[in-house]
C-alpha cells in the first residue's frame, strides 16, 4: 500500500514539474526556470505544513509514529497538489510580465483570481485535512 502511495507521489511531483516547466518557456535560461521550481516547491512546502498543523488542532493521535507517518505523506501528497494550483500560473504570469506586449488589466486580473482561490483552496484542505486525519485514525483504531 506505502508502495503505491509514494508511485502516486512521484508522478505528482512529475505532472506538477514538467507543467510548470512548459508554462515557464519564456523565461530567460533555465536556470531561471530550476530556481522557480525549487523556490516554489520550497514555498509550498512551507504553506503546506502549516496548512497540516492547523488541520491537527483538536485531533489526538494514538501515538507519535501515526502523528509523523500521517504528517509525513500528507505533506508530500499535498505539496504537488498545492502546487497545481498555483506554480503553473504564477509562472504563466510572469512569462507575460516579461513579455514587451503586456496587458497590465488582464494580468492584475489573473493575480486576482489566483489569490482568490488558492485562498479558498487553503480554507477547503484545512477542514479537508482535518478529516482526512481523523478518518485515518478511525481506520487505525478500528
Amino acid at each position: 500500500m506505502k508502495i503505491a502511495i509514494y508511485l502516486i507521489i512521484v508522478i505528482l511531483f512529475a505532472v506538477l514539474i514538467f507543467w510548470t516547466w512548459n508554462n515557464s518557456r519564456d523565461f530567460q535560461e533555465n536556470i531561471d526556470k530550476i530556481k522557480f521550481l525549487f523556490l516554489g516547491v520550497i514555498l509550498l512546502s512551507l504553506i503546506t505544513w502549516i496548512i497540516f498543523h492547523l488541520s491537527k488542532i483538536g485531533i489526538s493521535y494514538p501515538n507519535e509514529d501515526i502523528m509523523k507517518e500521517l504528517r509525513k505523506i500528507t505533506l508530500l501528497l499535498f505539496i504537488p497538489i498545492n502546487g497545481f494550483l498555483s506554480l503553473p500560473h504564477i509562472a504563466s504570469i510572469k512569462s507575460e510580465l516579461n513579455k514587451l506586449t503586456r496587458d497590465d488589466e488582464k494580468i492584475k486580473r489573473k493575480i486576482i483570481i489566483l489569490g482568490i482561490v488558492f485562498i479558498l483552496a487553503i480554507i477547503i484542505e484545512i477542514m479537508y485535512l482535518k478529516d482526512f486525519q481523523n478518518g485515518i485514525i478511525e481506520m487505525l483504531n478500528g
